[in-house]
């Protein structure tokens, strides 16, 4: 009888150690298929335009309820002086800006963001009414209108020209305070030559036939570098990223996806762009998708390009980029 009730006993007992052994292994599994969630709310702020393009697919994904393993509350804004407030203040948490505002954003929290990816190569153009320029040798002599002084438009050209040897060849005109008049002055050949940025490009080639893109200011930053013009990039506050990595990684994925979706599905994010608030057109946003140059860079070819164009633009002026090049610290 005791050799029985001992050997009941053993029985139990080793089906108890294979239970609970059969249990950690389903807990490691279930632990390592499935990925990590942290649903604190990520404050997102984008801006309207290209810089914004990226996130439409994502954030209308959002509002029809997936949420991507994330919980992110994002907001657009008409200009990036709303939004480095924010940044700075800590209200927001990741956000889509210009790559020199990045800079500067740096500098002045003293090291207080990161940036995570660019998601927005170049997006600036040289628009003629005619036929007389072909590359930037062509305008020595002639008048480039500006939209503005102290912007991108002028940093970039300034550089392509002073790398191509035609400083002093050129006359700059800022008659035209922004984009938009620049692309009123251009639709009514009011100007002739002038940078514009997309989608401001097509919507001025869609009003005035005779314009044409006369320079793809990318393919001469990258034969005159080596490194892609970067003028969007996605940064975060340094201090979210170490309490929530999780959170923005899941955050990076959902986006890059979204990026995805964007360049394979122009009509579909066409669509999301408008119903984001982000333009208000959607076949001007389809037209230009394609000079757009939407993407999710990372990695040293991210790290190279954005320290390029750094320099360029503090070598222009210093208070572009606030005043200092970022150390290495902005890349985390």
């Amino acid at each position: 009888m005791k050799r029985l009730l001992s050997l009941t006993l053993a029985i139990i007992f080793a089906l108890a150690l294979c239970a609970c052994t059969g249990g950690e292994a389903e807990g490691t599994l279930a632990h390592e298929d499935t990925a990590p969630a942290d649903f604190t709310e990520i404050r997102v702020a984008v801006l309207n335009g290209t810089t914004g393009f990226g996130i439409a697919p994502l954030y209308s994904d959002i509002q029809s309820g997936n949420d991507h393993n994330m919980n992110a509350k994002i907001d657009f804004y008409a200009d990036a002086t709303l939004v480095a407030p924010l940044v700075i203040g800590g209200s927001v948490d990741i956000a889509a800006v210009p790559t020199n505002l990045a800079a500067t954003l740096y500098n002045k929290t003293k090291g207080g963001i990161e940036v995570l990816a660019v998601n927005t190569l170049g997006v600036l153009y040289l628009v003629e009414n005619g036929e007389t320029v072909k590359s930037l040798s062509n305008l020595a002599g002639k008048t480039v209108y500006l939209p503005g002084s102290g912007s991108n438009p002028e940093y970039v050209l300034k550089t392509l020209l002073e790398l191509s040897g035609l400083t002093d060849k050129v006359t700059l005109d800022y008659t035209y305070a922004t984009p938009d008049e620049l692309t009123a002055a251009l639709a009514s050949g009011k100007a002739s030559l002038g940078v514009l940025p997309e989608p401001k490009v097509t919507a001025a080639m869609t009003k005035n036939a005779s314009l044409k893109v006369a320079v793809d200011f990318s393919k001469e930053w990258k034969t005159l570098t080596g490194t892609e013009l970067v003028q969007g990039c996605i940064i975060a506050r340094k201090e979210f990223i170490d309490a929530h990595p999780v959170a923005v990684d899941n955050f990076l994925k959902a986006y890059e996806e979204s990026v995805n979706t964007l360049n394979s599905d122009p009509e579909k994010a066409a669509a999301a762009v408008v119903a984001a608030g982000i333009a208000a057109n959607e076949n001007l946003v389809k037209n230009a998708l394609p000079r757009c140059n939407i993407t999710y860079l990372v990695g040293d070819e991210m790290k190279n390009a954005l320290n390029e164009f750094w320099g360029a633009l503090y070598a222009q002026v210093p208070s572009s980029v606030g005043g200092a090049l970022p150390d290495a610290g902005i890349f985390g």
